[in-house]
């Protein structure tokens, strides 16, 4: 919370400042007070924190000659000691005290209990404030590591080594992780005791399930779609899934165009995502609404989600990825060396695709069921799409998709593999598992525009 600062104290401090400034040699430029004025921002912030801290620390954070350890055992007040805490005014030195356990447990290499005003402001062994890691991760979600320490440096006039940023963004991504995975075992928690009290299940007194925070509901209709990019991870190439879930109101012509969004991004096997999915409905109030549509690629593990957990749900595959098999399978028709093959490919394909889109999948099908191939490569082709398409027909009905305003195409869920992926997938990078996956939990709370709350997960429990 900003401290209220009073229009006098405001005014002394002009004051104070002429009359220093009338001390140094007038500047003879704008980019000599800009500089001037940086320094001296930074010089009178670091005055600021380091006194005003003088208040709360030293004597001030002693809490008893005894305090209880984590480990069952007591820990004894041993003195004073010092500990560097570095914020984005700068970099000071102070005294807190200290206390000390000595049972086995630790002399068996259980680390000590963090003293209690480190533990009271939110500080772990790193000299970073909450408020100052949350900067950090700000940075490096959306900059490389070198770029990121660059610009933290011109903007706070405080050296980051690359190793600590990475740190930071590890600890602080754990914590993100941490209240996912809370997240989504409140929503089992509320599914298990539902269902134990449809079916009239004597169960034990269990506590009460925490409250689940929820968005408010905005129109009728609401859309669910997951993906997957791969990025260099662990030494090779992987998966990292991504899935979106976000609310549309009607364009001008009536149809859906994309609202609010939230995103969730990583490392993860497919029951994981339908889980965080799941959860992601919960949160946005899914049965709430009078639709909920999943849009995907034709990928069946994307469509055993939908079953799972959005039974009754809308499903349409991705106008586009129809699209690129038939693509593919036009340009194995019809030979791309010969020019006037290649053009009756291209008109082949644009009537297929407009038939597809209005008329939906049946002539299609029948078309492809007709079809009489010159070689078995062109038979194999026809046979795979024309399976592809008959396991897909009932998520193709793009007429009345249309009709119903109902988007086809998955560019929101597309546009979330490229927001979270541009920051795995720069020239060169290289990643270890654990770091894309802190990375990415950085990434999409920034992108879910909860850029904010990165110092609050920043803060030691």
């Amino acid at each position: 919370m900003a401290m209220d600062i009073s229009t006098d104290a405001v005014k002394d401090l002009r004051e104070m400042i002429t009359v220093w400034l009338k001390k140094l040699p007038p500047v003879r430029s704008l980019d000599e007070a800009e500089e001037l004025a940086l320094e001296v921002r930074h010089i009178v912030g670091e005055i600021v924190l380091e006194t005003g801290l003088l208040s709360v620390t030293g004597k001030a954070s002693f809490r008893g000659t005894y305090l209880p350890c984590s480990c069952g055992s007591t820990r004894r007040f041993v003195g004073y000691r010092k500990r560097w805490v570095k914020s984005q005014c700068g970099e000071v030195q102070i005294e807190r005290g200290y206390y000390h356990c000595s049972a086995v447990a630790h002399r068996e290499g259980r680390k000590q209990d963090p003293p209690p005003w480190d533990a009271e402001q939110g500080l772990t062994s790193k000299i970073g404030t909450p408020r100052f890691k949350g900067i950090v991760c700000r940075v490096m979600g959306v900059a490389p590591y070198s770029d990121g320490v660059d610009l933290l440096s011109d903007l706070c006039n405080v050296a980051v080594e690359e190793s600590t940023a990475e740190d930071i963004v590890l600890e602080v991504g754990a914590r993100i992780r941490c209240a996912e995975r809370e997240r989504v075992d409140n929503v089992k928690q509320r599914l298990e005791r539902a269902t134990q009290e449809r079916l009239m299940l004597e169960v034990p007194d269990n506590p009460p399930v925490s409250a689940l925070a929820t968005r408010p509901v905005v129109g009728n209709r609401i859309y669910f779609g997951v993906d997957a990019l791969t990025a260099h991870i662990g030494g090779d190439w992987h998966n990292v899934q991504n899935g979106v879930v976000f609310t549309v109101e009607k364009d001008k012509d009536g149809r859906d165009t994309l609202l609010q969004r939230e995103y969730v991004a990583g490392q993860m096997d497919m029951p994981t995502l339908g889980w965080r999915m799941r959860t992601l409905c919960e949160v946005w109030q899914g049965k709430a609404y009078q639709e909920r549509v999943i849009l995907g690629d034709g990928a069946p593990c994307n469509w055993n989600i939908a079953t799972t957990h959005f039974p009754g749900a809308i499903m349409i595959l991705d106008f586009f990825h129809a699209s690129e098999h038939l693509t593919e399978l036009s340009k194995i028709l019809y030979s791309q060396d010969n020019p006037t093959q290649k053009e009756l490919g291209k008109r082949w394909l644009s009537e297929r695709l407009h038939a597809l889109k209005h008329d939906g999948p049946k002539s299609l099908i029948r078309a492809l069921k007709r079809r009489r191939c010159k070689t078995e490569k062109q038979q194999e082709a026809v046979r795979k799409e024309l399976n592809y398409f008959r396991t897909n027909q009932a998520r193709m009905d793009y007429p009345g998709h249309i009709k119903a305003g109902r988007m086809i195409g998955s560019g929101p869920i597309e546009a979330a593999c490229k927001s979270t992926g541009c920051r795995l997938k720069g020239t060169g990078m290289r990643w270890s598992e654990e770091g894309a996956d802190k990375i990415m939990a950085v990434r999409t709370t920034i992108l879910n525009g909860n850029a904010k709350q990165l110092a609050s997960f920043a803060r030691a429990a």
